[in-house]
């Protein structure tokens, strides 16, 4: 059914009802011996034909006002406009004949209703709000179906300004129905369709082309590109330099700005082939790599040098140097950044440091007694008989210590148990010369020798 057929539809519904309302009116005689009030029956049967003669007659004002006039001065009326239209018509006719049929007093009614009103001003404010911006918008004339707009992240082409909001068809065919007060309230990005709306587009183009070159083939290429208008030329340039190429830049202006991805492409394209032809190429990203050199590591004493270390600590130079050699071995090598604790008074343990690079202090009670420094050891008596620390070590400086275990002297007191006399001998004269303990360096050593054994089970 067309729109006019449509119309006529209506004029001839209205027609219908007004001529049986005629006739009942001329032939009372049907409503006798019924119950039914023939003039309130004739009174609504009368509003019922006077409504589709109301929608006659507004849709007749709309084609003439807006569709014939508007055909005339070519000129597209909004939809919005067109809708609040046909509103206060239906509003002003309906209430005429409320007014004339039933002899009320529509203004009378209107004002009893103001708490009504109110409450609906209230449920639909929202409503009302985005029907005012749409109505803003168009008192603006900020946009035109067709027009392409963007608001926040949607971006689209218009197709019609409704009350609730305006519907948008986005560049992949998506539609989307943006709230009318959302749009007049945020920021509104507007591209006419009369409107020459530029673009730019970014190509990388290799250092060694001359950009003069460059440019020309750049602008050849867009210019012929369907789309692009010529009112405003297409030029290049140069947009700046990139790791491993120049960057170019290339603008142009449309008119139609929803064909912007599909002529985004095609000049991509035409610079592609134009480049080709002359023996440019588009360059691929350049990276310097260069071979990682660790930094050089704190000083790691090999299996030599911690030998050599051993050989020079007196309690432990009884030793064979296959002894000692079976000791560097299973030695392990720490090291301490200065500040740090190496080991704590009164704590257990069972190994003793020698000091490889640096220096260390030794403190009782927060007082240093002793600074240790490179071929120095300490902590042998915990190593020997398994005594807790006698005193705190700190690093003084970045220092790098070697620790001797239990478990590498173990076996080889076992194997010779010779050894640990000899060894306590060394430990008792290193330690005979405190004289505030008042013990001889004899018994110093039966006792150091009584616990050695006992530690290590010999």
């Amino acid at each position: 059914m067309t729109r006019r057929s449509r119309l006529f539809f209506w004029l001839i519904l209205g027609l219908a009802l007004l001529g049986l309302d005629w006739f009942l009116e001329h032939h009372r005689g049907y409503f006798a011996g019924t119950q039914l009030d023939p003039v309130r029956v004739l009174r609504i049967l009368l509003f019922v034909a006077c409504l589709p003669m109301i929608i006659f007659a507004v849709r007749l004002v709309d084609l003439l006002a807006f569709d014939v006039a508007s055909r005339r001065k070519r000129v597209q009326a909004p939809l919005l406009l067109r809708e609040l239209v046909q509103a206060v018509l239906y509003a002003v006719l309906l209430a005429w004949a409320v007014s004339a049929i039933f002899e009320k007093n529509v203004t009378a009614v209107l004002a009893t209703g103001t708490v009504v009103a109110a409450i609906l001003g209230l449920a639909l404010q929202e409503t009302l709000g985005n029907l005012f911006s749409g109505i803003a918008l168009h008192l603006d004339d900020t946009f035109s179906p067709g027009d392409v707009i963007r608001s926040g992240d949607t971006i689209g082409v218009v197709e019609a300004v409704r009350w609730r909001g305006t519907r948008l068809r986005t560049f992949n065919n998506n539609l989307v129905i943006v709230p009318n007060s959302m749009l007049a309230r945020d920021r509104l990005e507007v591209f006419p369709r009369a409107n020459l709306n530029a673009r730019v587009l970014q190509v990388q183009i290799d250092y060694h082309v001359p950009p003069a070159t460059v440019l020309e083939i750049l602008v050849q290429a867009a210019s012929n590109v369907d789309g692009v208008t010529h009112d405003i030329p297409a030029f290049a340039r140069v947009g700046g330099f990139g790791d491993s190429a120049v960057s170019y830049e290339i603008k142009y202006h449309m008119h139609d700005y929803s064909q912007r991805d599909r002529i985004d492409a095609d000049i991509r394209k035409a610079v592609w082939y134009a480049l080709q032809r002359n023996g440019i190429s588009i360059p691929f990203p350049i990276r310097s790599v260069h071979r990682y050199v660790a930094p050089e590591p704190v000083h790691q004493p090999g299996r030599a040098e911690i030998l050599d270390r051993l050989s020079r600590v007196d309690v432990l130079s009884p030793l064979s140097r296959e002894a000692q050699r079976s000791i560097a071995e299973a030695a392990r090598v720490h090291v301490f950044s200065r500040g740090e604790t190496i080991i704590t008074h009164g704590a257990a343990g069972d190994s003793m440091f020698i000091v490889h690079e640096g220096a260390v202090s030794v403190r009782v009670d927060n007082a240093e007694v002793a600074a240790l420094k490179a071929g120095d050891f300490f902590g042998e008596m915990a190593l020997l008989t398994g005594e807790r620390r006698a005193a705190d070590v700190i690093a003084a400086t970045d220092v790098v210590v070697v620790e001797i275990a239990k478990d590498a002297l173990a076996p080889v007191l076992q194997n010779h148990p010779e050894l640990a006399a000899v060894i306590s001998a060394k430990v008792a004269e290193r330690r005979g010369s405190l004289d505030s303990r008042r013990v001889t360096v004899q018994e110093e050593q039966e006792s150091v020798l009584s616990r050695i054994r006992a530690y290590f089970r010999l």
